[in-house]
């Protein structure tokens, strides 16, 4: 992305007059969350400036916190960084919605008691290797596991993780607790969400898939291919 943010952060970058990152948070206040944790790395400076700015003027209406991942340890760990012990909704920072979002859907289905949410939309065989492919039971929704980018021959789902997730108070602490664990913090490799997604699964939780309407439209900003390309979309 250098090329196309000259090293200032990806998530500022403009998408019509917003920021992808504000577009991001206002997804999220539209939905009717109570407040927004925002999880940043701490050599960008400018992401904090933003924040503190919109605060005061965009987003004056929704309590905003910043915390720190002190360490690129992949997306479960950045989750478990922000501290919330509360129902949460996940939502990478470069990803839009254009059009209407999976994520309110999502929070109504926290609200009735179910552990956690996974937004899917389907794919081509061609596109598996770049998403986690989430393997459903049909008949009640439920997610059975996911795979992280496996090839057509692998599972029979075509039904991929759409950068959006929903998760109850016990699926959070479940979270956290994983994260917190000694044993796998030594460990050199990444924490990420599927992992910890599927193990919450193997011990009873139960895991529902929310498909993308019509109407909601994904857009990814996190390459510069991807981002010129969200850029000749319309924006207001």
């Amino acid at each position: 992305m250098m090329s196309v943010t000259g090293g200032a952060p990806k998530e500022l970058l403009l998408l019509g007059s917003k920021p992808v990152l504000a577009r991001v948070i206002e997804e999220a206040r539209d939905a009717g969350v109570d407040g927004i944790a925002v999880v940043n790395s701490r050599n960008k400076i400018e992401v904090d400036d933003a924040i503190d700015d919109w605060s005061r003027t965009l987003f004056a209406d929704v309590p905003i916190k910043v915390s720190y991942q002190e360490e690129a340890r992949g997306l479960g760990h950045a989750v478990a960084a922000a501290n919330v012990r509360d129902d949460a909704v996940v939502m990478v920072g470069d990803v839009v919605y254009q059009g209407g979002s999976p994520v309110e859907r999502m929070c109504s289905l926290i609200f009735r008691g179910i552990d956690g949410c996974v937004a899917v939309q389907s794919v081509s065989e061609d596109q598996m290797h770049l998403y986690g492919i989430v393997e459903i039971d049909e008949q009640m929704g439920s997610v059975l596991r996911i795979l992280e980018k496996p090839t057509p021959d692998q599972t029979t789902s075509r039904w991929a993780v759409a950068g959006r997730w929903a998760f109850s108070k016990p699926v959070m602490a479940f979270l956290g607790d994983y994260c917190e664990d000694p044993q796998r913090l030594s460990q050199p490799t990444e924490i990420n969400l599927t992992e910890i997604i599927n193990l919450a699964i193997s011990q009873g939780m139960d895991f529902k898939a929310v498909a993308l309407q019509p109407d909601h439209v994904r857009v990814d900003c996190g390459s510069a291919a991807e981002y010129a390309a969200a850029r000749r979309l319309w924006w207001e």
